[in-house]
C-alpha cells in the first residue's frame, strides 16, 4: 500500500485577493521561526537580485544567474507555455521576489556549486540574516527537493516542510494524499508529474551497482525507487545504507518516469526519509 501526496497537478488555480490575504496571514504566524542558515555552509559570494525566473532562478545584477539549493518551488510559466503553472506558483513568486528583487544577498554553497547550464546552486542569505530556503518552506512557498550531495540542513528543512504541511499553508492547502494499491494499477502515482510517494518497502536490492526499492510485490509493474551507481557515493558519504530501508515506511519525492512500472530516480539521500504512517 503506498500513499500518493500530488504536487504538480493539470490545473492552474487562480488565487483571488481573499485567499492572497488569508495566506498571508496564515504566515504571519511562523514568524520567529528558526531560520539561520546552517553553520557547515560555506560563503561563496553575494549578489544584488534584479528579477526573479519562474520560480526557479534569480538573476544577479551582474547577469549571473542563480538556482536555489535544496528546495522546489511550484513552476511558474507564461501564458502560451506549453506547460501548465503549478497551484500557488504566482503567489509564491509574489513571495519570492518581495525577499530578494533589489536586495544584495549572501551566497551559501555546499558541495556542487554549478549546474550544468552555468547557473550557481547557492543557499541564500537575506539582509536581516535569515535563511531564504527555510523561509519559504515553513511557509508553503516550496518543497524540500535536494541535488545528490545536499545535506546541509536538511532536519531543519523537512521541520520546516512538516509544520507547513501540518498547518496547510501555501502550496498544503490544494495538495490530496491518495491511497495507491501497487496490485491495482498504481492508482495516484502519475508519470511525468513531480510527487511524494510515501510507503513500506517491501524489498531493496542491490543488482549491480545500482539499489533498487521495491514498494510491491511485482517489481515488473509496481512502484520502484532506484538509486543509480553515480548516487551510491552520496548515500555513502551521508552514513546512509540504502538496504537498511527494507521492511521501513519511507517517504520518496522526485519526477515520475516509467521503467517497466511507475519509477523515481533518488539522486542523492535528501529524496528519501523514514516517516510514520499517518
Amino acid at each position: 500500500m503506498v500513499k500518493i501526496c500530488n504536487l504538480l497537478t493539470p490545473k492552474f488555480l487562480r488565487a483571488t485577493g481573499a485567499a492572497l490575504a488569508a495566506m498571508i496571514l496564515a504566515i504571519g504566524a511562523t514568524a520567529g521561526a528558526d531560520t539561520a542558515m546552517p553553520a557547515v555552509l560555506s560563503k561563496c559570494g553575494s549578489a544584488t537580485i534584479a528579477s526573479v525566473e519562474n520560480n526557479a532562478t534569480l538573476t544577479a545584477a551582474s547577469g549571473d544567474r542563480i538556482q536555489l539549493a535544496s528546495i522546489k518551488m511550484p513552476e511558474l510559466w507564461p501564458e502560451g507555455a506549453p506547460y501548465t503553472s503549478w497551484p500557488h506558483a504566482a503567489w509564491a513568486h509574489k513571495i519570492l521576489e518581495s525577499r530578494t528583487s533589489g536586495n544584495t544577498v549572501d551566497l551559501f554553497c555546499e558541495g556542487e556549486t554549478t549546474s550544468f547550464d552555468g547557473q550557481k546552486i547557492a543557499h541564500i542569505l537575506l539582509p536581516g540574516g535569515d535563511w531564504l530556503q527555510q523561509q519559504l518552506v515553513q511557509e508553503g512557498a516550496a518543497y524540500v527537493f535536494t541535488r545528490r550531495d545536499f545535506t546541509a540542513g536538511l532536519t531543519q528543512l523537512y521541520a520546516s516542510e512538516d509544520s507547513a504541511r501540518a498547518n496547510s499553508l501555501g502550496v498544503w492547502q490544494t495538495t490530496k494524499k491518495l491511497i495507491a494499491d501497487n496490485e491495482a494499477k498504481n492508482e495516484g502515482i502519475r508519470t511525468g508529474w513531480f510527487q511524494i510517494i510515501r510507503g513500506t518497502v517491501l524489498d531493496a536490492a542491490a543488482v549491480r551497482r545500482q539499489t533498487f526499492l521495491n514498494f510491491g510485490t511485482d517489481w515488473r509493474k509496481d512502484f520502484t525507487a532506484e538509486i543509480p551507481a553515480r548516487a551510491a557515493r552520496a548515500f555513502m558519504k551521508a552514513g546512509v545504507n540504502p538496504l537498511t530501508f527494507q521492511a521501513k515506511y519511507v517517504e520518496v519525492r522526485g519526477w515520475v518516469t516509467w521503467k517497466g512500472g511507475p519509477h523515481i530516480m533518488l539522486e542523492g539521500p535528501g529524496q528519501i526519509r523514514l516517516v510514520s504512517p499517518d
